[in-house]
Parts: C-alpha cells; sequence; structure tokens
C-alpha cells in the first residue's frame, strides 16, 4: 500500500472541541503511568542513545502544548525540568509537570474548528515543516506525543515495571498478572 506524500490524508474536521480534552485524556494516563514508576528509574533509557523516562515525559507535556498554542494564537511556552534526581523529588518534578501542562491547557480557550487552510510551522527534528491545522495536529502533534509516551511506558516495562495496555490508553483492562505471552 502507498500513501501518496503531497495528498491530503485527512479530510479538514467542522468541531474540533475534543482536540483539548484528547490532548488532556493522554497527559492524565500519562500521570497514571509516572504515579506508578519507582522513582529509581526516571533516569533509565531504553538505549544510551536514546533520552531518559523523565525526559521523555517532559517532551509528552511539550508536544501538548506545542500542539494546542498555535491553534488557539498563543505563543508556544515550553516547560524545561532541569536537574532532575532518581528519586522521590524527581518524581513528584515529572507529576508536577504533567499537571501544570494540564492546567496550561485548561487555561486556553477551547478550538471551534480546525482549518487545513491555516498552516503552523514547527521544526521537526532538523527539518522545517508548515502543515495545516488538521495535518499538523493528527499526522505531527499526536503521533510525536505518542511517541514519547510509548518510550515512558517502554522504558518502565523494560525496568520491571508492572504497567498494562490498560494503563497506557485507559480502556483495556486485565487481571493482575495476566500475559499473552507467559501462560500458566
Amino acid at each position: 500500500m502507498t500513501f501518496p506524500q503531497d495528498e491530503e490524508l485527512i479530510t479538514p474536521i467542522e468541531s474540533a472541541s475534543h482536540v483539548k480534552s484528547l490532548l488532556q485524556r493522554y497527559l492524565a494516563q500519562l500521570e497514571k503511568i509516572v504515579s506508578k514508576l519507582p522513582a529509581d528509574i526516571i533516569g533509565n533509557s531504553l538505549c544510551s542513545d536514546m533520552f531518559d523516562l523523565a525526559t521523555n515525559v517532559n517532551i509528552t507535556c511539550n508536544f501538548a502544548i506545542r500542539g494546542y498554542s498555535p491553534l488557539v494564537g498563543v505563543n508556544v511556552e515550553l516547560f524545561e525540568l532541569t536537574n532532575i534526581d532518581n528519586d522521590n523529588d524527581g518524581k513528584r518534578q515529572l507529576l508536577a509537570l504533567i499537571q501544570k501542562t494540564n492546567e496550561y491547557l485548561s487555561s486556553m480557550p477551547s478550538v471551534s474548528a480546525l482549518d487545513n487552510t491555516k498552516h503552523i510551522s514547527e521544526k521537526a527534528g532538523f527539518k522545517e515543516v508548515s502543515l495545516g491545522q488538521v495535518d499538523f495536529m493528527y499526522q505531527y502533534i499526536v503521533p510525536n506525543l505518542l511517541f514519547h509516551m510509548s518510550m515512558v511506558y517502554a522504558i518502565a516495562k523494560s525496568s520491571g515495571v508492572s504497567l498494562t495496555k490498560g494503563d497506557f490508553d485507559g480502556i483495556h483492562s486485565y487481571p493482575a498478572g495476566f500475559s499473552f505471552i507467559e501462560q500458566a
């Protein structure tokens, strides 16, 4: 299957009132995951050339802000964590960051519509991109937010934290200790 690179993959959405609640839902799930972490793993990463758990939490929060702020005409103000230790204070800082991000989003006006004729410019790695509002949100912001949130989940799982897909999406439910791989 091939996808055209220069055509719109998503059609414009008339009502966009769900955009803020979507981002806040993901932040709520991130908060649930971080609340279950032992504090001594927040400096862990999947491998040496990847961001650690704390940085991925920070990036996840900032993608929510980077995505929503331009939709409502607000200058992007990113929250940066510094000097996070692998201790309970560091974990509290991560939880406070998620809460601060959620409160910041709550303070912003709601988006009534996304207009793909209105472009938002952003730097994606080393590439400058300019995307219509729909494409910006659903082809750039949401996938990147979920990528970094997935890294938090993956680092936690690889560090032995008992999490399920339900902790990630808030929908799935599994009994304690259930595994599709390791059957009793």
